[in-house]
């Protein structure tokens, strides 16, 4: 996973305010609008390898109109930790590029309880913000697309803070599809890889994900964590997409390693037929360090996989 660096111009009405607190750093973003002022919080700390959001940056629906009044730059684009990516890798594996749809983006903004309530109640102003936050990333994508991509693939983030329990398929179509829908077509029109990035449940909007056009899916949680089987995903669409799974993080934290042996040994049993499966944990540990035991099932999940995953 690798990220293209985009050069801001300083924003003068944008502030960072940061200050250290025992093991934990928080850091204030503040926006100065003609308004009323819009900060977001943030926590790192030194021993968890994740940033927290303590307060996202819009409260309400009308702070909707004080995040548009903060003036929109164009970034420039610098293209080189891909080619330093690709140039290391060689034919050992492929670039990645991980990047937010819109509905990632305000889900972000807002915070997910408020994200929820405003896409059922307040739709219609939601999908406005969706709209131009669209036409902001189509642009950063489309600098992208210039270049070279046959050889990157593009993890498309967001798509799970719509799905089912949280809203109904009926509103993931309105919300997240018809973005999707052309992120992923301009990526596969460029020869790039678009692979949608998911938890939780999406056997009910899984139809719009290949329809958007999607080559890959991941994680494929199995259930309980999610609501379909990875088997069930591979006899449906096996052949239109890319599956990547579906090896449950908790596991390789808590299980034994016999265990892990045996869920690897059914997530190739159930995908790996007719290729197009990549063996995948569902998430990446975040306690620093590494606890032995997730580092000792770390070891035996890639044993199991190079064992089990010879054709």
């Amino acid at each position: 996973m690798v990220k293209p660096n985009w050069h801001y111009e300083k924003n003068y009405l944008m502030e960072k305010i940061s200050w250290i607190d025992g093991k934990s750093k928080f850091s204030d973003i503040v926006y100065h609008t003609k308004k009323s002022d819009l900060i977001e919080q943030y926590r790192r700390d030194s021993d968890v390898k994740t940033t927290w959001r303590l307060k996202p940056l819009l409260e309400n629906i009308d702070d909707i109109d004080n995040y548009l009044s903060i003036p929109y730059e164009i970034p420039k684009l610098d293209m080189s930790p891909i080619w330093t990516a690709q140039e290391f890798l060689v034919d050992r594996g492929l670039a990645m590029i991980s990047f937010l749809d819109p509905v990632g983006k305000v889900a972000k903004l807002f915070g997910m309880d408020r994200f929820l309530i405003f896409a059922m109640t307040q739709t219609k102003k939601i999908k406005c913000l969706l709209d131009i936050v669209h036409e902001r990333y189509m642009h950063q994508l489309s600098e992208v697309l210039k270049h070279d991509v046959t050889e990157v693939i593009f993890r498309i983030c967001g798509p799970e803070y719509a799905t089912p329990p949280f809203l109904s398929p009926e509103i993931f179509r309105e919300l997240v599809t018809p973005y999707l829908t052309e992120i992923c077509g301009r990526i596969n029109d460029a020869g790039g890889y678009s692979r949608v990035h998911c938890h939780g449940n999406v056997a009910r909007v899984l139809d719009q994900i290949v329809e958007a056009g999607a080559k890959g899916l991941d994680p494929i949680e199995p259930p309980p964590d999610g609501d379909i089987t990875l088997k069930e995903v591979k006899s449906l669409y096996g052949k239109q997409m890319c599956l990547f799974g579906n090896i449950e993080l908790k596991e390789l934290e808590t299980s034994k390693p016999e265990r892990i042996d045996y869920l690897v040994k059914e997530a190739m049993d159930s995908a790996k037929e007719g290729s197009g499966f990549v063996l995948m944990p569902t998430a990446a540990p975040i306690n620093i360090p590494l606890s032995e035991k997730t580092k000792s099932n770390y070891l035996k999940y890639i044993e199991a996989g190079i064992e089990y995953g010879k054709y």
